[in-house]
């Protein structure tokens, strides 16, 4: 749009990751966002929550940045803010920082995907973290509608899962 004056630009690395590449010069915030395509409809039959669990897990430390809260507190030491979540078919991570600690932030990220711990003692306390989200959201009207959508679904169909 004409009003629109950052630039674009689309990127495939050799590894054949593709990013969209978008630059703001008036921006004092830099972001990224990674989206990987697996989601709830991957869960396994007998471990329904699997994809959801993961997603927590990934932001628990790396080999090159072991401390749970590395990534959390480098973000909010830097103007920022994560988060994730877990869809029907891809599992979405992005934060937001002040734009000179990027370069930083994308290292800390991109160690989420090259070497994730996933210690055991973390997994218990993620595993009640995602049970306390479940228990949160059986009030919610639009997750109740959601399910009983699911529950008249073809069973054969990976909508019709947990």
């Amino acid at each position: 749009a004409a009003l629109d004056r950052r630039s674009y630009r689309w990127v495939e690395l050799d590894s054949g990751l593709r990013a969209l590449l978008i630059s703001d010069a008036n921006s004092d915030k830099a972001a990224a966002a990674l989206e990987v395509k697996t989601g709830h409809f991957d869960d396994p039959a007998d471990v329904a929550g699997l994809a959801h669990f993961t997603e927590h897990m990934m932001f628990l430390g790396t080999e090159s940045f072991p401390d749970e809260r590395s990534f959390k507190d480098f973000i909010g030491r830097h103007g920022g803010s994560s988060n994730a979540f877990t869809g029907m078919e891809s599992t979405g991570y992005h934060f937001g920082v002040n734009a000179n600690a990027l370069p930083e932030a994308l290292g800390r990220f991109a160690s989420f995907f090259a070497e994730p711990l996933l210690r055991e003692d973390s997994a218990r306390r993620e595993m009640q973290a995602v049970h306390s989200e479940f228990q949160r959201n059986l009030q919610s009207d639009q997750r109740r509608i959601f399910q009983l959508l699911k529950s008249t679904c073809d069973p054969a169909h990976p909508f019709s899962k947990f």
